[in-house]
């Protein structure tokens, strides 16, 4: 049962995203609600992931990740790389992908994405915080883009 807090955070509208990661040959993606806009010159966006997530330790080696803006048709794809670990399952195997930067994933068919550089890291309670410049960003199939609703993207334990 969540607490108040989980009940409000849960208030505060949040775009879903699919983060890709890529280190030594493999690829790694996971949904996110916990991002954001924290700069415009340079651009950077942040980027919140729980350490137990395979993802993390791929953003952690290669200290590139990409980021794709889901649209409101995109629930699948949400529900799969939130619901599903890199652990037992290839993800980017099941969908139409292109590879940025050093040959990170980023979904073929969604409202934006961009490629990322990790400038700096946070550890914020039980997830970290991963502070990317932008080294490219496009606008793919345009907005609007899916809002988090609930907890519908907690990821299976």
């Amino acid at each position: 049962m969540p607490s108040s807090h989980d009940s409000v955070l849960y208030l505060m509208p949040a775009p879903v995203v699919v983060v890709g990661a890529a280190a030594a040959g493999v690829t790694g993606g996971l949904t996110a609600a916990w991002v954001s806009r924290v700069s415009l010159d340079p651009p950077m966006v942040a980027v919140s992931v729980a350490p137990e997530r395979f993802t993390h330790g791929l953003l952690d080696e290669s200290g590139l990740f990409t980021i794709s803006v889901l649209r409101p048709d995109q629930v699948e794809e949400g529900r799969l790389f939130g619901l599903e670990s890199r652990r037992d399952v290839d993800k980017w195997s099941r969908v139409d992908h292109v590879l940025l930067e050093g040959g990170t994933p980023a979904l073929k068919s969604c409202a934006a994405r961009m490629a990322c550089r990790t400038v700096a890291r946070h550890v914020a309670g039980d997830h970290e915080i991963f502070v990317g410049e932008i080294l490219g960003s496009e606008l793919v199939d345009g907005g609007p883009g899916l809002v988090m609703k609930g907890s519908d993207w907690a990821p299976r334990k």
